[in-house]
């Protein structure tokens, strides 16, 4: 036997940009304003201010969340307000979505927050497959790293879909 067995992906030097693997790393919550609802129809005030004071965020620590309401009812503005409000200093980040869009949501913040420096002139390879999270957290990876990039794929590193090459 010649060599033993090599693995020519990491001889290649791409940089392989896992987001399920990111988001593995994150805690998603969420919190329903359904059940603070006066007659299952809309928020009073004081009762919400009630309600938030004696809210314990403690469960949020570090926590993305998706704030929402279940019901079909008037929740103003100053409502989602106030409950992002209380969760800041404890929650990750906080969202006004269902939880079926929180996982997109925190992937597009999870692109915001990648330090493109930390890809210059490097072959990138973003695995996505199966995370269902629609274009959009894609298309915020591209905009942030192709100005520093190499290169710019999507899929495994044995099989990729050209994005972006530098000239």
């Amino acid at each position: 036997m010649e060599d033993g067995i090599r693995n020519r992906v990491e001889e290649s030097g791409i940089v392989q940009l896992d987001l399920s693997v990111l988001l593995a790393k994150r805690t998603l919550m969420d919190v329903d304003l359904a059940p603070q609802l006066w007659q299952g129809l809309a928020i009073r005030e004081t009762e919400f201010r009630d309600w938030l004071s004696s809210w314990d965020t403690a469960p949020f620590d570090n926590a993305d969340v998706a704030i929402h309401c279940s019901a079909e009812a008037i929740v103003p503005e100053w409502a989602w307000m106030l409950v992002c409000s209380k969760l800041m200093g404890t929650a990750a980040s906080v969202h006004a979505c269902s939880p079926s869009f929180l996982t997109p949501a925190v992937l597009m913040r999870i692109a915001e927050e990648l330090d493109p420096r930390e890809f210059q002139g490097k072959r990138v390879v973003v695995k996505g497959c199966g995370l269902k999270s629609g274009p959009g957290p894609a298309m915020r990876i591209v905009e942030r790293l192709q100005p520093t990039v190499k290169s710019l794929m999507f899929g495994e590193p044995c099989s990729t879909v050209p994005v972006y090459k530098s000239r």
